[in-house]
């Protein structure tokens, strides 16, 4: 019994003393356990303490961007963590990408890892402070403010003035016109390449448009340019219904530079005529017209005289605003109706 005993106890320690022998003497010195993004992921065993032999031992590869911590935490006994990089869609510009981004880090470091400058007047939708995700969208317009200057040419508008210098509907050019110039200054907004609004569009008269007159035949207007006061009636025939007295004579006409003064001191303008202060008194209001009905000055003011009013030729001369307009006038028998 006692020999049985002591050749079974020599067996079982012959069979442990064989064992490392058979399977080759290997021995594992480190336990180590893998956590993914903090997730465990399997326990491994190796006879390294390098964790990039380890990872690669046990089957992991690493991104780019990728990271792992190693840490010992007992003897033999390591802690390997992979910090998995996940990705953070970025559009920028209208163009969207994946940028790789590890947990904790912010906008502002999505934006230096995608290369991405934001300008002066691009609008980034997060702060840069802002912790991003795997959820986490970052928008980047890109903003550009585009001026452009053109030259425009401003065409001259034609201006009819009524005269009863013409025949109805006749017309005659009194000076011509000349077309003007001017600047355009046009501000848009593009955001992403695409317009969307005119920020402002300024124009700058570079030189200004000279109108075009002409006169144009209408027997029911008056050459003079003042007003007739109210309390002055006009009967059927055209004529004052109330005067102090009527004189007819010959009428003729003229003209003077812009600005020009008349004796009275009175500015030369269409309303104020020569006439002879003796037989009609400076600032004496009138009423003229021809004596057919044909023409009619209207309502004027005795402002100024000549010396073929004063030696009685002429019975009153009429102010025209233009040389042509006094030439086409001639000389006319004329009604001067003394108001007051």
């Amino acid at each position: 019994m006692k020999s049985r005993w002591i050749k079974l106890v020599t067996v079982t320690l012959g069979a442990m003393i064989a064992a490392p022998v058979m399977m080759g003497a290997v021995t594992y010195h480190n336990v180590i356990r893998i956590y993914e993004n903090g997730e465990r992921q399997e326990m491994v065993l190796s006879d390294s303490d390098d964790p990039k032999e380890i990872l690669k031992e046990a089957g992991y590869t690493l991104g780019q961007y990728d990271t792992f911590t190693f840490s010992e935490e007992a003897d033999r006994r390591y802690l390997l963590d992979i910090d998995r990089a996940f990705d953070v869609t970025f559009v920028d510009g209208g163009n969207t990408r994946k940028i790789p981004m590890q947990d904790g880090q912010t906008v502002k470091e999505l934006l230096e890892r995608a290369g991405a400058v934001v300008g002066e007047n691009d609008i980034l939708s997060l702060p840069l402070d802002t912790v991003v995700t795997a959820e986490t969208v970052v928008t980047l317009d890109r903003v550009v403010y585009q001026t452009t200057v053109t030259q425009e040419v401003v065409p001259y508008e034609t201006v009819e003035r009524h005269t009863p210098l013409l025949g109805d509907g006749k017309t005659r050019q009194l000076s011509a016109g000349t077309d003007g110039s001017q600047q355009r200054t046009v501000v848009t907004k593009f955001v992403n390449g695409i317009q969307t609004e005119i920020v402002s569009n300024t124009v700058t008269v570079t030189k200004e448009a000279v109108d075009e007159v002409v006169l144009y035949g209408d027997h029911t207007a008056t050459v003079t340019t003042l007003e007739m006061p109210a309390n002055v009636t006009l009967d059927a025939n055209g004529n004052p219904v109330n005067y102090v007295k009527k004189i007819t004579g010959k009428g003729t006409a003229y003209s003077a530079r812009d600005g020009a003064k008349t004796a009275s001191g009175r500015y030369a303008i269409p309303g104020h005529v020569a006439v002879n202060p003796n037989v009609i008194p400076y600032g004496s209001k009138l009423y003229i017209k021809s004596t057919d009905g044909s023409f009619v000055y209207g309502y004027a003011v005795a402002a100024d005289t000549g010396i073929a009013l004063m030696d009685g030729r002429v019975t009153v001369d009429l102010f025209f605003d233009t040389y042509l307009e006094s030439c086409l006038f001639g000389a006319k028998t004329m009604e001067i109706y003394v108001l007051e």
